[in-house]
Formats: structure tokens, C-alpha cells, sequence
């Protein structure tokens, strides 16, 4: 058996709850996975990301929500050929 579900970040509560209810119903039980999970989606406020590390190493920062800023995290990696060419502005 396969349980997914993606329920909006308001909602993250409300997935913890429930993973948490039936981990020990499922816990031991063979071909069953469950997955439920909250997403951050455009717009949506989301929690403080902690212990980001910066380039100049200096001491971790926290990223968090202030309204009406826009913030743009870009992750890519300088060996994949794909990510480089978007990068080459950098």
C-alpha cells in the first residue's frame, strides 16, 4: 500500500499530526508506505531556516519571512553542466 498527500504549509501542523498517529498503526507492517507532508508554495509564508552557512564564513545566519520582501534562494552546483550556464552571470 501507497499513501502520498501534499497538503499546503498551512497545514503542516495538521501532517505532523498525522504521521505521528500512524507511525505505530504501520510501524512493522511490510509494503506499506505513507507520505504526508506539508509544501512551501509561491507566496506562502514559511518557517526560519537556521544555521545557513554564507560564503565569507562568518557564523551562521537564519533566513526568515518579512512581509513584502521577496527573497530568492538559487541552488546549484558548479559540476553540473545544466546548473553552469544559468550560473555564468555570477
Amino acid at each position: 500500500m501507497k499513501v502520498e498527500k501534499q497538503l499546503p504549509s498551512t497545514q503542516a501542523a495538521k501532517a505532523e499530526a498525522f504521521k505521528a498517529a500512524v507511525k505505530p498503526i504501520v510501524e512493522g507492517v511490510e509494503d506499506v508506505t505513507i507520505n504526508v507532508n506539508s509544501v512551501v508554495g509561491a507566496g506562502d509564508m514559511y518557517k526560519v531556516i537556521t544555521n545557513v552557512t554564507t560564503l565569507d564564513d562568518e557564523a551562521p545566519v537564519s533566513i526568515e519571512h518579512k512581509e513584502g520582501e521577496v527573497l530568492l534562494i538559487d541552488f546549484w552546483a558548479t559540476w553540473c553542466p545544466p546548473c553552469q550556464k544559468p550560473m555564468q552571470h555570477n
